[in-house]
């Protein structure tokens, strides 16, 4: 008798757990599905009007006015694509780094490499006319914006990398450290805008804008590149960041390399975030709201929060960057505005409602 009653209740635990799982997998279909909708629907949106059945028609290559041609392939395309694999990259490299450190807090914009790429740029605008015109220094070496921006972000993750592999650094002491820089190199924007002339401080603050309006074709094809690797390594060590849920000293027990785990997590994530404020500037609170979001939705468990974050990451900058080209007619107002409107006040209410706070 109580052989049976054990068994109903073993069966009873499976088939809770595999609805459970159904409805984990229902939703990240029902995300999957909607994908393809909202990119296709962001080809559409703009100052000029181009619609559903056209852009179709100029993807498959049959005949179409050739401006509209243009705009497609030059402007909406690539302006789409960089959409999509920000937002992924943005959301899964902060649902990873909140896995990995332990911290709801944690994200590429509040561990300061956003601002440490803001920094780079705005140096390189501040530095490039007067310095080639003084040292005779070549254009090219002091130029590009999008190096300097990398450069500065290599080293706030150099930083990072070295505290995350100290074994007496607490995962909050991190945090507050990202905090820190992300002060300091507001600050030390500040300083640059206030001796930069009106020209130079016009193009540092149109930088500073996380704009997907700037992508162009080479930076897609970049990041494509940072998105798929870092996705595959992320997606690899799922299951070792449900183990480190548990602590680091019962992740070790169950076999887990945890230093290994973190230093090459941190690694993937800051290195995928540098690649992609360089190419489209900051954009805050997509890789810090959406993992909370999605843990709402489908629990703790990593081999579901990586991917339902990675395509609802897409998804929300998909949605932002068209509404961003239809608020204003005739105006782009640049993504990184709405996603701090959406973001801010939505995580202020999970942390009053003290959910996943």
């Amino acid at each position: 008798m109580a052989f049976r009653i054990s068994s109903m209740n073993a069966h009873s635990a499976s088939d809770a757990y595999r609805r459970h799982l159904g409805r984990k997998r229902l939703l990240f279909a029902g995300m999957l599905v909607l994908l393809p909708f909202a990119f296709f629907h962001a080809l559409t949106v703009g100052p000029v009007g181009i619609g559903w059945t056209e852009v179709v028609r100029i993807l498959l290559g049959y005949d179409a006015p050739e401006t509209h041609s243009r705009i497609v392939y030059h402007l909406r395309l690539p302006q789409a694509l960089a959409s999509l694999l920000a937002g992924a990259g943005l959301a899964i490299s902060g649902a990873t780094m909140q896995a990995v450190l332990r911290n709801p807090l944690c994200s590429p914009f509040t561990l300061g490499i956003s601002g440490a790429a803001a920094f780079g740029a705005a140096l390189v605008l501040f530095l490039r006319d007067e310095t080639v015109a003084a040292t005779g220094i070549a254009s090219w070496l002091l130029g590009s914006v999008t190096v300097g921006a990398f450069l500065s972000s290599l080293l706030a993750t150099g930083l990072i990398l070295s505290l995350s592999g100290r074994r007496s650094m607490k995962t909050e002491t991190i945090i507050l450290v990202g905090v820190a820089l992300g002060a300091f190199y507001g600050a030390g924007i500040m300083m640059l805008q206030y001796f930069a002339t009106e020209r130079q401080l016009v193009a540092m603050t149109y930088w500073t804008f996380g704009d997907t309006h700037r992508a162009t074709w080479p930076s897609v094809v970049v990041m494509s590149l940072s998105v798929v690797v870092s996705i595959i390594y992320f997606v690899s060590q799922s299951w070792n960041y449900n183990a480190l849920a548990l602590g680091e000293e019962n992740a070790q027990a169950l076999g887990v390399p945890v230093r290994r785990v973190m230093l090459g997590t941190m690694f993937c994530a800051s290195m995928l975030t540098a690649v992609l404020v360089t190419s489209l500037g900051i954009i805050g609170f997509v890789g810090l709201v959406m993992p909370h979001v999605v843990r709402l939705l489908v629990g703790s468990d990593n081999r579901f929060v990586l991917p339902c974050s990675l395509v609802g990451g897409a998804l929300l900058l998909l949605v932002a960057d068209s509404a961003g080209r239809s608020i204003t007619p005739g105006c782009l107002m640049p993504v990184s505005i709405l996603t701090a409107f959406l973001g801010a006040p939505f995580f202020l209410l999970m942390l009053l409602n003290g959910k996943n706070a």
